[in-house]
């Protein structure tokens, strides 16, 4: 039964992330990219690649990808750090803010349609309850 219920959740993720992706790379984003820049806005100050990478439990060769990508189309900037020399911190821009204020409610919709749609209030706190118990 452990394994039907993995497989079970890792064919859910897989489902979710697919609808998502989709809806994403409208505005030339990954959902990894777009968990980076809503990191970055929740935290609501510069960070450090380390601290971005843990926050979302990725490599830091992923994050350097990450931010390369998210770099190169100005959405986010990284610098160094005044207060040490050899730390680079990284934020939005004001492109950056503005592609997460226009995307928001597209990936919010989306979240709401595939899982808000299909199970009530009271199921998905069981089911958040529920997996808060795998972690």
């Amino acid at each position: 039964m452990s394994v039907d219920v993995f497989l079970t959740l890792y064919k859910t993720n897989h489902h979710l992330v697919q609808q998502l992706e989709e809806q994403l790379a409208t505005f030339d984003l990954t959902l990894g990219r777009w968990c980076l820049l809503v990191a970055l806005r929740t935290s609501d100050r510069a960070m450090l690649p380390s601290e971005i990478s843990d926050n979302l439990a990725v490599t830091r060769a992923n994050i350097s990808n990450l931010l390369n990508a998210l770099e190169k189309t100005g959405r986010i900037q990284r610098e160094f750090d005044p207060t040490n020399r050899r730390r680079i911190l990284v934020r939005l821009t004001a492109e950056g803010h503005q592609l997460i204020t226009d995307v928001w409610p597209i990936y919010e919709q989306t979240i709401i349609h595939h899982v808000g749609e299909k199970l009530t209030a009271q199921e998905q706190e069981q089911l958040k309850e529920l997996l808060k118990k795998l972690f």
